[in-house]
């Protein structure tokens, strides 16, 4: 079901996650109802499926969703997704809610645990987020039930430092789902902020409707190359190609080892092409070889800031290697915050990489 329904996706990430970096400042009521009632539309998503995109996945804020002192979801912001689903229904594209952060979740907290696998109170704001959910949806649309299948996100790129609590509280989740939805499908992220190398860590459970995803960006010093928001790639600010040499970076690495756990997947890699993607893509393949199971990419994607030319050639042959292993993906992003095909103002980043995005959905 997995690769058939969720084939070829895209990201709709600023409207109801991260719209604190678009919307018209200062922050207030009125501001934030402009950008929720404009920065997607119905027009978008029938744009998305003009395009040959046949999912979408919708980042959505706990923080924007969840009252933790009523312990309950605002109405007002359950009407956006209940939107969304309508719209995806009467355009044909399945959807996957993702619950993209919450309290507690701190993302690449990886040297001490985060407080949300922790703290119990914590935990509780994320177990009624999702019954709740559960509750809401569950006659709405199902694998069996509906044009379109809905699915659920536990949580966003994942930080456990200890490597067992995050697979203790998915199961915990998905034991209270299934009081409520036996076959509502459900993704499970894994650890170290989703990454590929981290697959094998997950505690895989007996349900054909549990599936597990990852997320893929790497070499960073590639597809984040020149980030306004990271320090290291301000502070390099080379252009990098693909193919193309990356000893540079190691060298920059070696200089800066504050920086080689978050890049110790290439840190000592020099160049970055075709072979260097399939080798870091071979946990994933491991994956579903040999555990049985199905799998996702949530997100992949270049920044606006890289040659476009060059991201299309990385886009492409990481599509490549993920159809022919059948595991379904999502570009980052459709609009806005730096990897949009589109600006904020709805105007094309590039022809090129649209092209060539657009040429992959119909293969």
């Amino acid at each position: 079901m997995l690769y058939t329904k969720f084939h070829n996706g895209i990201n709709i990430g600023g409207w109801l996650s991260q719209y604190e970096f678009l919307a018209e400042q200062p922050l207030t009521e009125a501001s934030l109802e402009r950008h929720f009632t404009s920065f997607i539309t119905e027009t978008d998503i029938s744009q998305i499926a003009d395009w040959g995109f046949d999912h979408v996945r919708l980042p959505v804020s706990g923080y924007l969703l969840f009252d933790p002192k009523t312990l309950q979801i605002k109405d007002n912001v359950l009407s956006y997704i209940d939107t969304c689903v309508s719209w995806c229904k009467k355009h044909h594209l399945n959807l996957i809610l993702d619950l993209h952060d919450l309290w507690g979740n701190i993302y690449g907290a990886m040297d001490v645990p985060m407080p949300l696998l922790t703290d119990k109170e914590l935990q509780k704001n994320f177990f009624s987020i999702w019954e709740q959910l559960t509750e809401h949806f569950q006659d709405i649309a199902n694998t069996d039930a509906g044009n379109i299948v809905l699915m659920f996100e536990l949580l966003n790129e994942v930080s456990d430092a200890t490597g067992y609590l995050w697979n203790r509280m998915y199961k915990e989740a998905i034991k209270r789902i299934r009081m409520i939805d036996e076959k509502r499908p459900i993704l499970v992220g894994s650890n170290c902020q989703n990454s590929v190398a981290y697959l094998n860590q997950l505690y895989l459970i007996e349900d054909p409707f549990v599936f597990y995803n990852f997320h893929y960006y790497d070499p960073q010093v590639f597809t984040h190359q020149k980030a306004h928001f990271s320090e290291e790639m301000k502070e390099y600010n080379q252009t990098v190609t693909y193919p193309g040499d990356i000893s540079d970076f190691v060298q920059y690495l070696k200089k800066h080892p504050k920086y080689q756990i978050k890049y110790s997947l290439v840190a000592s890699e020099t160049n970055n092409d075709r072979e260097l993607m399939i080798r870091l893509l071979k946990n994933a393949i491991n994956f579903t070889q040999y555990s049985g199971r199905q799998l996702y990419c949530g997100e992949f994607g270049v920044i606006d800031s890289a040659p476009p030319a060059e991201a299309v050639k990385w886009i492409n042959d990481l599509i490549s290697i993920l159809d022919t292993n059948k595991i379904g993906h999502a570009l980052w992003n459709y609009k806005a915050l730096d990897f949009g095909l589109l600006t904020l103002n709805r105007e094309i980043v590039s022809e090129k990489l649209l092209k060539a995005v657009i040429s992959n959905n119909h293969i």
